[in-house]
Parts: structure tokens; C-alpha cells; sequence
């Protein structure tokens, strides 16, 4: 119950039409297993609804809740992610991305790499001085 969750309908070149979008259901009442990861190309006329929407899940206004208020006028559609997904939401999944973009590039895996076996060797010693 982290995440929107939306519905999946028919296939559409490697995609799927969406048939519904929960903003952070309980598990139980989720449509699927496909959550909304926040990447949109969204048309114009989402702004004139999030203008007037009233605070959803979290007492927070809800692009999820606009977008199936838009979705009552015009299709949307889905493109799974095969990737790796990082939460940065959540402190250590903003932890988990940076350092593993670092390590993806050429002029910082080196000194990111080195830095992190310091940490570790360095809480290895205080966990056995504890």
C-alpha cells in the first residue's frame, strides 16, 4: 500500500490499456501487481482537474485521482518497466540509487567502490570493539 496501483487491460504494442488507477490500495483491493512508478505523459487538460481535486490518500492531492477523473474521457495507457526500480521515497532506496548510479559511471565506481569497503571495514571495527 505504498504505491498507486493500476489495472491492466488489453495489450497494445508491449504496452496495456489501463482499465483502473487505486492511489495506495491495500493489497486486497488492488487491481494488479503493476504500480504507477510516477513517469507520465499526461495531456494538457490534467491541470484544469487538479486545479479543483479534492485531497485523497495521505489528506494529499492525488495525481491519481485526477488521472482516473481524466481517464472517464480519454484512454491511458501503460508501459511495464523492466529495470532495476529504485524507491527513493524511502531513505534507503534515495541511498540505494545514488550509489548505484555512482557505480555505473566510469569516473566515480573507483573512488564510490573505496569509500563504501571503508565504511564497511569501519563499522566491521566498531562492531567488535562493542
Amino acid at each position: 500500500n505504498k504505491y498507486g496501483i493500476v489495472g491492466r487491460g488489453a495489450e497494445i504494442g508491449g504496452g496495456f490499456e489501463v482499465t483502473a488507477m487505486v492511489e495506495k490500495p491495500a493489497p486486497a483491493n488492488a487491481p494488479s501487481n503493476f504500480y504507477i512508478n510516477g513517469r507520465y505523459i499526461l495531456q494538457p487538460e490534467i491541470f484544469a482537474l487538479l486545479g479543483n481535486q479534492q485531497r485523497g490518500a495521505g489528506n494529499e492531492i492525488q495525481l491519481t485521482d485526477a488521472m482516473v477523473r481524466l481517464s472517464k474521457d480519454q484512454p491511458f495507457f501503460a508501459q511495464p518497466f523492466l529495470g532495476r526500480m529504485f524507491d527513493c521515497g524511502s531513505k534507503e532506496g534515495f541511498i540505494q540509487a545514488n550509489i548505484a548510479f555512482a557505480l555505473a559511471r566510469d569516473d566515480m565506481k573507483g573512488p564510490v567502490f573505496e569509500m563504501l569497503q571503508e565504511f564497511v571495514r569501519s563499522h566491521e571495527r566498531q562492531e567488535e570493539a562493542a
